[in-house]
This record gives C-alpha cells, sequence and structure tokens, in this order.
C-alpha cells in the first residue's frame, strides 16, 4: 500500500489533551526546564551513549541494511528528516524504547522483528519516532534519570524529586496514548496497529492467523465502560499509575476513539491535497 508522506504534520493536532495538559503543568515548576535538560538529561545522555557503544547490535546500512530501511522509510513517511540510531537487544518480547534527547535512539527487542509483520514494526517504530517528534523525551529522560544514583548528588535534587515524579509517572503514561496516534500514522493500516497491540497484549504465535480485530475492540470499549463514575476512575487512575506503561487495552481503546474521531483522516487528507 502506497502511504502519503507526512510533509506538514502539526504534532499538536494529533496530541493526548492529558499529554499536553500534564506537560504544561511540569513546565510551570520553576526552573523545571533548565535543571531537566541542562543537568539532569545532559548527564543521562552521556550515560546512554556509553551503555549502547558497547551493548546489542547496531544496525545501519552495512549491518542488517533491509532493517535499517524500514526505520528509514517510517522517517520518511513521518517527514522526520534525521533517522535515529537504531540497535537490537535479544528478547523474545515485541517491545522497543527510545533513549537520548539531542542523539536519539531506537532499541528493539529481536523478537519484534522476529513476530511483527512490516506493517506492524512500522506501528510500533513510528510509536517511537512519535516520542521524538512531539518533544517527549526531555521529560521521559529525566523521569528515568530520578532513579540513577547520581541524581541524589545533585544540590536540591531530593526536593525537585519530590515536586514532579507523581505528575511525571502519570504523565509518562499518557504520552504513550499521544505515540500510538503517530505509530497508526507511520503505518497508515488500523487493522495493522491493532494486530500488533493484540500480539503485544500476548497472543501466541501459533494463533496469529485468528486474530479477531473485531473483538479485540470490543474488549477495548468493555474496558473504558468499567471505568464509568469517580470510583471507577480512582481505580483507574491508581493501576494504571503502578503499572510501568499504560496497559494495552487502554492503548488500543485510546487509538480506536481518536481513529473514529476523523482525527487520523484528516490528517492524512491535509497532507495528501497540500
Amino acid at each position: 500500500m502506497k502511504k502519503t508522506v507526512l510533509r506538514h504534520i502539526d504534532t499538536a493536532l494529533l496530541e493526548h489533551k492529558d499529554d499536553i495538559a500534564l506537560r504544561k503543568k511540569l513546565d510551570a515548576v520553576p526552573m523545571f526546564k533548565q535543571i531537566m535538560t541542562d543537568t539532569v538529561c545532559a548527564l543521562r545522555e552521556k550515560y546512554v551513549a556509553i551503555e549502547y557503544a558497547g551493548n546489542g547490535l547496531h544496525i545501519n546500512d552495512e549491518c542488517l541494511p533491509e532493517l535499517h530501511s524500514k526505520l528509514k522509510e517510517v522517517c520518511h513517511t513521518l517527514g522526520a528528516t534525521n533517522v535515529p540510531g537504531f540497535s537490537l537487544m535479544w528478547g523474545y518480547d515485541i517491545a522497543a524504547a527510545t533513549e537520548g534527547v539531542n542523539n536519539p535512539h531506537i532499541t528493539a527487542i529481536s523478537g519484534a522483528i522476529d513476530l511483527l509483520a512490516d506493517d506492524e514494526l512500522a506501528f510500533m517504530l513510528g510509536h517511537e519516532m512519535g516520542h521524538q517528534m512531539c518533544g517527549h523525551k526531555p521529560y521521559h529522560v529525566f523521569l528515568e534519570s530520578l532513579y540513577m544514583p547520581v541524581v541524589s548528588a545533585i544540590p536540591g535534587g531530593e526536593m525537585w524529586i519530590g515536586l514532579v515524579r507523581s505528575t511525571l509517572l502519570n504523565w509518562y503514561r499518557m504520552s504513550d496514548f499521544t505515540a500510538d496516534r503517530m505509530g497508526l500514522l507511520a503505518c497508515q493500516d488500523f487493522n495493522a496497529a491493532m494486530r500488533a497491540l493484540i500480539k503485544m497484549a500476548g497472543i501466541p504465535r501459533k494463533y496469529f492467523g485468528s486474530i479477531d480485530i473485531d473483538s479485540f475492540i470490543k474488549q477495548a470499549r468493555e474496558f473504558d465502560a468499567m471505568f464509568a463514575g469517580i470510583s471507577g476512575k480512582l481505580i483507574n487512575y491508581i493501576s494504571v499509575n503502578s503499572a510501568y506503561s499504560p496497559w494495552i487495552i487502554a492503548r488500543a481503546a485510546n487509538l480506536h476513539q481518536w481513529y473514529k474521531s476523523g482525527e487520523y483522516d484528516k490528517i492524512i487528507n491535509d497532507n495528501l491535497n497540500g
């Protein structure tokens, strides 16, 4: 399927409302951005550069060029001019993560390459590019750095951690909703995005041919309905914030809602006709 190249995408049009609201709240903390970028993020970036230099398999035009071309295609589709570094680490899981602010780097678990079809892989890589393109990474890096021992050595570090950690943990999960929308724009196939999420949710490989997207969407709708009312919303908030990342079903429900809103089609059509 020929994809529409998003030459003039406005990321503000696809960002989840809670993603935007919580970032504004964080930015309102006096000197938060300056401390985040000048101190903690700079230290984290150096740490990550050393880690990637000695671990994992680097993917480029010489090493697995076919796989590298898939990342370059995603970047081209999203209108991203800078292709981040790319590497693999062993594990039979479907996952990837992005590190770095000035020198971004995507690391995928090797199982994702085996278990995802090309359009599903585009969704996953597009999700990671979404974090970069929407400006999430400085905040991600800051949160991840709060768990590094060196932070306690920064003057006033403990005070800043107490002020922002709870808010940042909640926002971290909301940012994944935005990134999923970018993943859909990268693969430009809603069913492929849902298949990728179904595989991440745990369907065994031998049942890949029996994936039922409609039943998965039905489960996602039922999940949303479970958390109506004050008590339900409170349980949802506590549960989601105790997890490392948003529940897969919550991600599917949010992405389905956004897709059905017409915003996805509007972005595609604006770039198609522009």
